[in-house]
């Protein structure tokens, strides 16, 4: 009887270790250094005001995201915010999840967070309301990013280097 449960126990362990064996078919890109990702960003508008960051390297990064997406945090490597403190539109973020077939919904709760910021500044500033219609929302990959600020084009293409590095194309 022992060796019956024994022999049984060890079907089970090998079945169980094969199991955990296949093949992982999401590709995941490198975890970026998010904080060095931001401060390449918004090194490259040099127009940029006074900008607080936050990102989910910060103590309180799971209660403070929910500020930028709706996006599950369960389903991200790691996510930034830089934003104005002088009450100006200026904005940008990164999103990195764990799956790339997640990325377009985190564009899309980028694209809402989008929409409420030029809610809120339709109601006071005109002016940085355009600048928020302007902004970008794009998805590169297992990213979501969002860029509110003068020189966009080259805050984007500061982002693609760094990514290009990280994972060693383009």
């Amino acid at each position: 009887m022992k060796q019956r449960i024994l022999a049984l126990a060890l079907g089970l362990l090998t079945v169980l270790t094969l199991a955990g064996c296949g093949a992982d078919r999401s590709v995941q890109a490198p975890a970026a250094n998010m904080e060095a990702l931001q401060q390449a960003m918004l090194a490259a508008d040099s127009s940029l005001p006074e900008m607080r960051s936050i990102s989910s390297a910060d103590p309180d990064a799971e209660k403070n995201f929910p500020y930028l997406s709706d996006f599950s945090y369960d389903k991200l490597v790691g996510f930034l915010l830089s934003f104005s403190t002088t009450g100006t539109a200026d904005e940008i973020a990164v999103i990195q999840v764990k799956d790339q077939a997640d990325a377009s919904e985190a564009k899309s709760s980028l694209e809402r967070h989008r929409q409420d910021r030029l809610n809120l500044f339709q109601t006071y500033g005109p002016k940085e309301a355009a600048r928020v219609e302007k902004g970008l929302v794009i998805q590169s990959g297992p990213y979501a990013i969002l860029i509110i600020c003068d020189d966009a084009d080259s805050v984007k293409a500061t982002f693609d280097d760094y990514i290009h590095g990280l994972t060693g194309e383009g």
